[in-house]
């Protein structure tokens, strides 16, 4: 009798685990459902921010280009001493 009670007891816990599995995946789907709408609002917003950060970086070449052409001796000077800066620097 021991024996036909453990397969029952088996057979039981094997009815218990395929219905947790079920409701496993029912919760899967719905927590693959919540990742993806997070993710598509997090990749929405990342776009958003390099547009931001791609009109910022327009203006400000703008602004520089505006600057260099209103005083392009002191521009190019300054770049030469830059230059020689950043050699001196990396030929140690």
């Amino acid at each position: 009798m021991a024996e036909a009670d453990l397969r029952a007891e088996i057979e039981a816990l094997r009815r218990e685990i395929a219905a947790m599995r079920g409701e496993r995946t029912a919760t899967d789907a719905a927590g693959d459902a919540e990742a993806e709408a997070a993710f598509e609002s997090g990749a929405a917003h990342l776009n958003d921010e390099l547009h931001r950060l791609g009109r910022e970086i327009s203006v400000l070449a703008e602004e520089a280009e505006k600057a260099i052409a209103s005083h392009g001796l002191a521009s190019v000077v300054g770049a030469f001493v830059l230059g020689i800066m950043i050699g001196r620097v990396f030929h140690r």
